[in-house]
């Protein structure tokens, strides 16, 4: 419940800050990035989001449409997937101008992902486009400051600290007025983009894609509300503690550059040396070299399959392949499929185990730093991050293997061994294969995997109020 002092108190420190024109432009300035970054966003997503589908569709219509062929020849013809645009990507684009947006399915090889945006541009996209998450990650906290930060050295600069003090106002009363009017003034500039963000999202919710639009919404909300307090709060501190407003600010910008600029580049640059990635052409030669030689090094695919000849034979008991009631080509390049995969499923599991010790790090570290924090689950209520793109690879994975393996079986099924060109399957095989769909994780299963993210900033709100009020307790009463 807010008192009647500060109420009062929340009255002055808007007043004083609407007179000081600094703040008012830099507020302007804020709320236009803000729009320019929510519109940019859109019509990026609508434009993406309608050409994805467009090709996706086209790409439909060519896989139905191939004509009769051998089943392994339509293996190879393959098709393509392509990675949807989730409504929120509006909102923060994440890492979806590094990991490509579509991928070429075919029989034997797993392509890595092509048409990534960040090629199309020069290096200066490695500071980030301009979207509303980046503009509320770094831009707001500034203003946050130079809004601020002399909220009490100006008090004591000009007397009216003791004037206040000497009425009967404590120090608690005082700070959390001014904690408070920053709030509503912040509130007030946000606002507007609040309710543009959730309109557009609710206008353009993707159920069969994203599920829950209006949860992340409200998520990154609050996610956000609770790191721009932080802000707040401590600007107050650093004001309530400082001599005069110079080193208030000076104080103020020293961390925020610490926090938003060198500290996490730090974290990537450390976590790249300490688990160096191999280079794609290194992960692919270790996955041809297995192909050839076998798991163990000394098996070539001949030997593995001679085995896989003799197994047969002797399960339906008979001498040889041409006797077999299946057509054993079909049955052998199933058999290769599945133990390729099983190194694919390997070597990936082993490169994706050094991207998690790397975001560990970065995880573990967004403890110290709630900027990282806000950053990691800013992408994940987006469904732009990391783990949502492993999921969507996961599913793009399975839906190549079962189409593959539909192929095979069918050969094996249908076709008679030594005659490949004898056989021919239609349309009604092509339909078997339903058309790919993909909706990214929960809300719920997202949030499991960001703990630290999520402590980190429960934990620093519970810290720097702890820290307002202990040293609103230690202060002097009066002054001078």
């Amino acid at each position: 419940m807010i008192t009647k002092p500060i109420n009062l108190i929340i009255k002055k420190e808007i007043k004083i800050a609407l007179r000081e024109k600094l703040i008012l432009a830099m507020g302007v300035i804020i709320t236009l990035l803000l729009g320019v970054a929510l519109y940019a966003g859109y019509i990026s997503f609508k434009q993406q989001h309608n050409i994805i589908h467009e090709t996706q569709a086209q790409k439909r219509q060519e896989w139905l449409n191939q004509g009769d062929k051998h089943p392994h020849i339509a293996a190879h013809y393959g098709t393509f997937v392509f990675k949807p645009k989730t409504v929120l990507s509006l909102f923060d684009f994440g890492l979806d101008a590094y990991t490509g947006t579509s991928v070429y399915l075919e029989a034997h090889y797993q392509h890595e992902f092509m048409f990534r945006p960040a090629q199309e541009h020069s290096s200066i996209i490695r500071f980030g486009e301009l979207s509303s998450a980046l503009v509320l990650q770094i831009l707001v906290p500034l203003l946050i400051i130079f809004l601020a930060f002399a909220s009490y050295t100006n008090e004591r600069e000009s007397g009216t600290l003791k004037l206040l003090l000497s009425q009967g106002i404590s120090f608690q009363m005082l700070t959390w007025g001014k904690v408070l009017a920053f709030c509503m003034m912040l509130f007030a500039i946000l606002l507007p983009y609040v309710i543009g963000l959730t309109i557009l999202s609710g206008m353009q919710s993707q159920q069969g894609t994203t599920p829950h639009v209006m949860l992340r919404v409200l998520l990154i909300i609050l996610f956000y509300g609770f790191y721009l307090f932080l802000f707040i709060a401590f600007s107050v501190w650093v004001s309530l503690r400082a001599t005069n407003g110079r080193n208030a600010l000076l104080t103020l910008i020293t961390c925020w550059m610490f926090f938003t600029i060198l500290l996490p580049k730090t974290v990537s640059n450390f976590s790249e040396s300490l688990y160096t990635l191999p280079s794609m052409r290194e992960f692919k030669a270790g996955i041809e070299d297995e192909k050839t030689n076998g798991t163990d090094g000394k098996t070539p695919r001949s030997v593995r399959v001679a085995k896989l000849k003799e197994e047969y034979l002797k399960k339906y008991n008979v001498d040889s392949v041409q006797q077999l009631p299946i057509n054993f080509e079909g049955v052998s390049m199933q058999y290769g499929e599945e133990y390729a995969n099983q190194i694919y499923d390997k070597h990936m599991q082993a490169l994706r185990s050094i991207f998690h010790k790397q975001n560990q790090i970065s995880s573990i570290t967004s403890l110290l730093n709630p900027y990282i924090a806000v950053q990691h689950l800013s992408m994940a209520l987006s469904g732009t991050d990391m783990y949502t793109f492993n999921h969507f690879e996961d599913k793009v994975e399975s839906y190549r293997r079962e189409l593959i393996r539909k192929m095979n079986n069918d050969m094996a099924e249908n076709s008679v061994y030594g005659e490949f060109y004898g056989y021919k399957a239609g349309s009604d095989l092509w339909e078997e294969i339903d058309d790919f769909s993909y909706q990214t994780p929960t809300v719920d299963k997202i949030l499991v995997s960001y703990p630290y993210e999520i402590t980190s900033l429960i934990l620093w709100t519970i810290i720097v109020i702890a820290l307002l009020n202990f040293t609103n307790k230690k202060m002097k009463p009066l002054y001078g």
